[in-house]
């Protein structure tokens, strides 16, 4: 038995064909070899024809079979992954009624943060996990209110996905992973969500049916058989937008697994098994592949650049007849840091990373005397990978562990320099599987179809093919982030015209005024805290004075020290302090852990207070030691870690 999967992309059409008995890849193809191009009628919007994406399919998929020689009778399942967050409407027909708007598309990031304000932000959070913004849902309410005669004409809205599958079964129907990609799912409920829909003033008879992502939603029409060369009755069994399809393809199924993809966008996909979400909606959560089966959550960090500003590159800046192999090994000549050359690679509409905000692209510092194209080619993958570092942080507020990154191999992870640059600064391992969406789609595909017995079963001979270990000199790496770092933050506040200045200071202030909030409840927690132990304080002294006139002293001790164990737990407190530490200085715990394993938690406290900049004075009143003691203390952490004399301790430590 064969398996299809096709990959539908605002790039191209990918397609694969895999024997399930062998569960070995036979091919993979591309068509066309050339990107689509967008349609921008006006600055911020994106879209393509859906029409497109078909007669792309079907002619790719002639191809195939014409390159293998299979026979269309021998495949058991078809499977499709998709751009996610696009839009697609068409009438009773099946017909559709407008070019699709697609997921780089920023026309209704207003209308989400209206709704997101008016529908409450708790509300928003805790039952779709994310802000309605810049979504298909948010996008049908543009069409409503901007396109009236077209919302009209409407029989269904669908995803990329949901109008290929239609094109293939005449059926219209869609999953819970992808309604909630359109920010239509209630994660409380259990159901699509109403309340959305009413304030939306978006009729219900618009959504589509729902299946189970792992299932037969259709047959392959006679007409769609004639069109693509396939075989009629061939069952569809698979759909999945291509972030969580991508995680599927890389085996990124179980909590604390990332998936990381950098082809037009960049993406970073945690895996949960809880409902979380970032109260500023920098990332987004959505219902994973296996939601139904295991509650599994995709938290996604989007970054619309990446590999779109790369592509740019290639064809506006490199020299004609260049590949990404020649500007690789340009790139690899250039120092850490590019010296000194900085880029910001936003330049794909709005970035829900910086709320929702388009800033475009920025090459900063250039100079003419000392920077070639191959500064740029490097400038630009540090970029890339330091715009992921800045979202991973984000993941990383949210308590998502990043240990290890799994990846594809047809993106910008080909590119040692860009993988070495992000395995150095989130000191993890970047693992490169040989795999793309189509082959995760045919992989999907095989298990409604009865080709393997179980998800498991589809996975398990996925393996990675190489892996980037964090080589480079971490401190350039870091000393070049906080410079693009800063670059990046005074872009944000610099870029608005005088006009609208005003709008942003005031979102400034709204930002700094629910920071200001947090840091108080985290200061009143912190203070009640205190109080509670300043209390337990003086229960002890009076029941002191009380034990020295009791006839039953013993007893009256435990019953004390019972109370003193029931009020005080050090390690719960050290724990807690570990984690804000490292959310503040980028994991310094697990680092110093991963580098002296056996280090004492005395030691680490001795380590984090040296980290503080704090002088031995201050160190001993924290530590209840003596000025003579912290220098004991110290001097015996240099023999530890087997310190040169030209190394001074705190030197060491700012490293780590």
């Amino acid at each position: 038995m064969y398996l299809l999967g096709y990959q539908i992309s605002s790039a191209c059409i990918k397609v694969a064909l895999l024997d399930a008995t062998t569960n070995t890849t036979i091919t993979t193809l591309r068509y066309p070899e050339h990107d689509y191009s967008v349609i921008s009628k006006q600055h911020g919007w994106a879209e393509q024809h859906p029409d497109m994406w078909w007669q792309d399919l079907c002619h790719a998929t002639k191809l195939l079979i014409q390159e293998t020689q299979i026979s269309p009778r021998d495949i058991g399942g078809i499977g499709i992954t998709y751009q996610m967050h696009g839009l697609v409407l068409v009438d009773r027909d099946h017909k559709a009624l407008r070019p699709a708007i697609i997921w780089s598309d920023g026309r209704a990031v207003n209308i989400g943060k209206r709704a997101f304000h008016d529908m409450g932000e708790l509300f928003c959070l805790e039952n779709l996990l994310n802000s309605p913004g810049n979504f298909t849902t948010s996008r049908l309410k543009w069409i409503k209110d901007n396109e009236p005669h077209i919302y009209e004409r409407t029989y269904k809205f669908m995803l990329p996905g949901d109008y290929i599958a239609m094109k293939m079964t005449g059926e219209i129907c869609s999953t819970v992973s992808g309604i909630s990609e359109a920010i239509l799912w209630d994660f409380q409920k259990q159901k699509v969500s109403q309340e959305i829909l009413n304030y939306f003033e978006l009729d219900k008879e618009l959504v589509p049916d729902l299946q189970p992502t792992f299932s037969i939603q259709g047959n392959l029409t006679h007409q769609a058989a004639y069109q693509t060369g396939l075989h009629p009755n061939t069952p569809f069994t698979y759909r999945a937008g291509d972030q969580p399809n991508n995680a599927l393809a890389l085996n990124v199924m179980r909590p604390g697994e990332i998936a990381a993809s950098s082809a037009e966008s960049g993406v970073v996909y945690g895996i949960v098994d809880t409902p979380k979400y970032d109260p500023k909606s920098r990332v987004n959560s959505f219902a994973h592949v296996n939601y139904e089966e295991q509650n599994g959550i995709g938290v996604l960090l989007c970054l619309n650049g990446a590999g779109k500003q790369y592509n740019w590159l290639k064809h506006q800046i490199a020299v004609s007849g260049r590949n990404y192999e020649d500007m690789e090994r340009i790139a690899s000549t250039i120092p850490v840091g590019s010296d000194g050359l900085c880029v910001l690679p936003f330049g794909n509409g709005a970035e829900r990373i910086l709320e929702d905000r388009n800033i475009n692209s920025h090459i900063l510092n250039l100079d003419f005397n000392r920077h070639t194209r191959g500064h740029v080619f490097r400038a630009a993958l540090e970029g890339v990978a330091f715009s992921f570092v800045h979202g991973v942080n984000v993941l990383k507020e949210m308590n998502i562990d990043v240990d290890i990154i799994r990846v594809g191999n047809e993106d910008m992870f080909r590119s040692e320099v860009f993988a070495m640059t992000l395995a150095t600064m989130l000191d993890c391992q970047v693992e490169q599987v040989d795999t793309n969406g189509a082959i995760g789609a045919a992989r999907g595909a095989g298990i409604a179809c009865g080709a393997y017995k179980n998800l498991e079963e589809a996975l398990r001979s996925i393996k990675p093919k190489a892996i980037y270990e964090p080589r480079l000199n971490y401190m350039m790496c870091n000393q070049a982030y906080n410079y693009w770092y800063s670059n990046l933050e005074k872009i944000l506040y610099e870029l608005p015209n005088q006009s609208s200045r005003p709008e942003r200071l005031k979102q400034i202030n709204f930002n700094l005024k629910k920071e200001i909030e947090k840091r108080d409840q985290d200061l009143a927690t912190v203070s009640l805290k205190l109080n509670e132990k300043d209390e337990l304080l003086e229960d002890i002294k009076n029941r002191l004075a009380r034990i020295g006139s009791s006839e039953n002293t013993a007893h009256d001790i435990r019953r004390l020290i019972m109370s003193i164990d029931q009020q005080t737990d050090k390690q719960k407190d050290w724990q807690h302090f570990q984690e804000k530490f490292d959310i503040i200085h980028s994991d310094f715990f697990k680092k110093l852990k991963k580098k002296h394993p056996k280090l004492s938690p005395s030691d680490a406290k001795l380590c984090s207070l040296i980290k503080l900049n704090l002088t031995t004075k201050e160190m001993a009143n924290q530590l209840n030691l003596s000025v003579r003691g912290v220098e004991t203390r110290r001097y015996r952490l240099r023999k530890k870690f087997d310190l040169s004399k030209s190394l001074s301790l705190d030197e060491y430590l700012e490293t780590i």
